[in-house]
């Protein structure tokens, strides 16, 4: 049976930005082979910064339908490639092989930036079949769990990692071996990859026997509103918000998984989180790469939800996603900020994702960079995360204990701003301090350097008032 092409061609007006159009096609029995071919008019980068031309993206859903939250997803490359290729036994990067089903599917196309004088597409789809051909293939399933070796953590129950950074199978220009690779060199204990709406590196990952760290399962969840990173489970997490209400069902979706879910880098060309009024996720990524590039709006938006009294940990991740960002001053590349879970028991990413959720988690520049651990209360037993009830005499005594912090200032802070501050002279102290606490809702420690950029950040103990 010789190959067969579809042609689909149109334009897109200006209205129609960050927006989604499928466009049909039909895939017969016997089909071994689907390739997928997109151009269009006036292409820019994806950068937010690059205006007045056209950015579309690319996916593709099966003849299981296009559903919201409950779709046929075979697979997603966003503007970094212009074709894509699926079989029963191998796709790009990015898609998922597999069993190809008969019936109607669709090309996804993401308007993300669409000019004013319009976008005219052109896509080409040719399929490729057998006559008799009976499929002997599964449809793509999500990955149960991915490998973990035995690590053996520098700072006792404390594990360094990074938990947002990416591959080839969305917009970066390594493998994912590649990424496990230099997370190790960097001297990480675990690692989520979390490529931009693809489940498809988890494949991949899950053939490694030894990987030298705890591996994660994640995926950031890129929509035109806002991103949010997801952990912890192999299911893919629909994208095509549109609305608020999309991004709440998205979240909660993501959540009734299992997942662990954080607001990222809510900050300008973060993109920022459009949608203010819609939580629901577990932490917010108060710091995504080098501090300097605008993490202090990220921070504030933490700060501004804490005055709140929401209680929503704090997390951090370096966004590594290019070689070239090892070069760059300062680099970005992972553990750029680091991650640092405590962990009781046996380090596994079950353990990691629990500490996230309840806030023993802390924040440094780097793996090597400077460390705080916030203690509070009876025998110091809470650190960051937990909840003390506000002491009666409105007195609270604090330690935190500074390693490799020498030449930066450490301050105590509230919801109100600094409540203790101190330059440390020497590598490591141990700071101890009683904090009038009656009108705090909590109390978090952070350290910054004679220029004001964050070095080390902890989550908050929060307080309680007696019943």
């Amino acid at each position: 049976m010789p190959a067969q092409t579809i042609t689909l061609e149109g334009t897109f007006r200006l209205e129609q930005e960050k927006t989604y159009a499928h466009l049909p096609f039909d895939v017969p029995d016997g089909a071994t082979q689907i390739e997928v071919r997109y151009a269009y008019s006036n292409r820019i980068g994806s950068s937010p910064l690059l205006t007045g031309g056209n950015t579309i993206d690319l996916g593709v859903f099966d003849a299981r339908g296009i559903e919201f939250l409950n779709a046929g997803f075979r697979g997603w490359s966003g503007s970094e490639r212009d074709s894509f290729v699926i079989s029963e036994t191998a796709a790009t990067p990015g898609y998922l092989a597999g069993a190809l089903i008969r019936g109607r599917w669709h090309v996804l196309l993401g308007l993300y930036k669409v000019a004013a004088g319009g976008c005219d597409y052109r896509v080409e789809i040719t399929i490729t079949a057998e006559t008799g051909h009976q499929s002997t293939h599964d449809l793509p399933a999500p990955v149960a769990s991915l490998p973990a070796s035995r690590v053996e953590p520098p700072l006792a129950a404390w594990l360094g990692g990074e938990l947002h950074c990416h591959t080839w199978h969305s917009d970066g220009d390594g493998s994912p071996i590649d990424v496990v690779n230099l997370a190790r060199e960097c001297g990480l204990d675990f690692l989520a990859i979390s490529d931009h709406n693809t489940i498809s590196s988890q494949l991949e990952l899950a053939g490694l026997r030894d990987p030298g760290l705890i591996l994660i399962r994640g995926v950031e969840v890129t929509t035109f509103k806002g991103h949010f990173n997801v952990w912890g489970i192999g299911d893919w997490v629909d994208f095509r918000v549109q609305r608020p209400d999309d991004m709440a069902a998205a979240i909660r979706f993501a959540v009734e998984h299992g997942a662990v879910t954080s607001c990222s880098h809510p900050k300008p060309f973060g993109p920022p989180w459009d949608y203010e009024d819609v939580t629901g996720y577990d932490c917010i990524e108060v710091w995504n790469g080098p501090w300097q590039m605008l993490n202090q709006k990220s921070l504030d938006f933490w700060c501004n939800q804490l005055a709140t009294g929401k209680r929503i940990p704090a997390v951090g991740g370096s966004d590594y996603h290019r070689r070239h960002q090892l070069e760059e001053t300062p680099p970005r590349a992972p553990g750029t900020p680091t991650s640092w879970v405590h962990v009781v028991g046996p380090p596994n990413a079950a353990a990691v994702l629990q500490a996230i959720r309840q806030g023993h988690i802390s924040l440094s520049d780097q793996p090597d960079g400077p460390f705080l651990e916030l203690r509070a209360g009876a025998e110091l037993a809470a650190m960051g995360g937990d909840v003390l009830l506000r002491p009666e005499d409105g007195q609270l005594a604090i330690r935190v204990h500074c390693r490799r912090c020498a030449g930066n200032t450490l301050r105590l802070l509230d919801q109100r701003g600094v409540r203790f501050e101190r330059m440390l002279a020497e590598p490591e102290e141990v700071v101890t301090a009683e904090i009038p606490v009656s009108q705090s809702l909590y109390i978090r420690a952070e350290l910054r350097d004679a220029a004001g950029d964050m070095k080390a950040l902890t989550n908050p103990i929060h307080l309680d008032s007696a019943p």
